[in-house]
């Protein structure tokens, strides 16, 4: 019987806690704990991990079924692109994003939060704080202008508006160039919330 993507999930969450690598997870399995479920086949993480770990990583995943490449990694680490897990069977695949020590991956580990990903199993994991969340997804936007983000976004505004930390998310738009779509997205958001008054 194949896995579902919780299992595949939980045999990466459970894995990286094995090796003691720290993660984050971010992307749509994120957004999905803090907003609105969206169905998903990969998940996205943050993990610090030199090199030299790059053989007890791939031997600790090859044993579980699962696909990956050295070659792969080691592509990351050159040209700071991300490398897959990926499990054959299922189709469903990690992409892993090394750490760098830039001042926003700094803050974005600093604030990482434990959070509920599996609402029947009421199973954690380590994922980046909402507002690391917003402010990848307002860059993601801008790169590839995929409508998703901003739904993500809004639907995370929307339930946390009361709690959420604006003047961080602002302060990295700003920093990382994204700014406009930041305010354009607020802007959204704050129409909806007095059409819903």
């Amino acid at each position: 019987m194949a896995k579902t993507f919780h299992e595949f999930a939980s045999h990466i969450i459970a894995t990286l806690d094995t090796l003691n690598i720290r993660y984050a997870i971010g992307g749509s399995v994120a957004s999905s704990a803090y907003g609105a479920y969206r169905s998903t086949n990969d998940i996205d993480i943050s993990i610090e991990m030199p090199l030299s770990e790059s053989e007890r990583f791939i031997k600790a995943f090859t044993t579980l079924g699962f696909y990956v490449y050295i070659d792969a990694i080691l592509d990351a680490v050159i040209w700071h692109t991300p490398f897959n897990v990926i499990d054959a069977e299922s189709g469903y695949k990690a992409d892993f994003f090394l750490v760098e020590p830039t001042p926003l991956q700094v803050s974005l580990f600093e604030r990482t939060q434990l959070v509920p990903y599996d609402t029947e199993s009421g199973a954690e994991a380590i994922m980046y704080s909402i507002e690391d969340v917003i402010v990848y997804k307002l860059k993601y936007f801008s790169e590839g202008k995929m409508p998703k983000h901003p739904r993500d976004i809004l639907a995370m505004l929307d339930i946390h508006h009361q709690t959420i930390d604006f003047e961080y998310i602002a302060f990295w738009a700003n920093e990382t160039g994204v700014i406009e779509i930041w305010n354009e997205i607020l802007e959204e958001h704050q129409a909806r919330m007095s059409k819903n008054k």
